[in-house]
């Protein structure tokens, strides 16, 4: 039996914006009692970012409250939701958004994967990336035709640019991971934190807490929220769950 005991969370516009584009799923339980949360974050270029991040996040809500949850399953339902809310409202026609979405199971930890938010678990004091970034500059670092110092000259540019998200008239085209347990516990428990850039941006300036802030959830999301604010660049969100079993 697992349990989730503990949750850190924040999220927040960047400052000279009104609104928030990032959405949270805070964790809730499958019919077969498994924990799913998420994290999405409206393509800033897209007029309506802020409703398609919220509708992909209702629709992945609604999908785990309503029947046997598969994740491929899940993302597709997202997928269709935005598109009927796009149909409807022509406004948010061109409107964008990432979508990643975790499930634990007993057995293992299912990742849905689509844009520029990441997820990570907790290993000692570092958190270790679990999904990879679809961005043109991880495309051209997959390459392998480049050197990473040159790709690095223009990371901030190239990062910036969304090869992948869930959008109306786009073809759906995600990434599926999938963990065993074991590889991501530590004495019966499993820290996983979801980031958008804004966010995770930060943490990587200075990737390191004391163990004892690394170790809470509360405490990370709390330390990590006072770094972002001092200088934020977007919107920032972060949530960070700890599972115990």
């Amino acid at each position: 039996m697992y349990r989730v005991v503990e949750v850190g969370s924040f999220s927040f516009p960047k400052p000279d914006k009104e609104i928030n584009e990032d959405f949270l799923l805070f964790p809730i339980h499958d019919e077969n009692s498994n924990i799913v949360f998420a994290i999405a974050d409206g393509v800033g270029s897209s007029y309506g970012a802020s409703y398609a991040s919220r509708c992909v996040i209702d629709a992945v809500r609604g999908y785990a409250t309503k029947g046997k949850f598969s994740m491929e399953s899940a993302i597709l339902f997202a997928k269709q939701q935005l598109d009927v809310m796009s149909e409807h409202q022509t406004l948010y026609k061109e409107s964008a958004t990432t979508l990643t979405v975790i499930q634990v199971t007993d057995s293992e930890v299912v990742v849905g994967h689509i844009g520029d938010c990441r997820a990570y678990y907790k290993r000692g004091r570092k958190l270790v990336q679990l999904t990879k970034d679809h961005t043109r500059y991880q495309e051209l670092l997959d390459t392998k035709e480049h050197s990473v110092r040159k790709l690095n000259e223009h990371k901030e540019r190239l990062s910036s640019v969304i090869t992948k998200a869930l959008a109306h008239g786009v073809e759906l085209d995600y990434d599926i991971y999938r963990f065993n347990l074991n590889e991501l516990v530590d004495n019966k428990e499993a820290i996983i934190t979801l980031m958008s850039d804004g966010a995770y941006e930060h943490w990587h300036k200075r990737a390191r807490f004391a163990e004892p802030t690394m170790s809470s959830p509360a405490a990370f999301a709390n330390s990590l929220k006072k770094r972002v604010q001092k200088c934020p660049t977007d919107d920032f969100t972060c949530l960070s769950v700890k599972i115990q079993f």
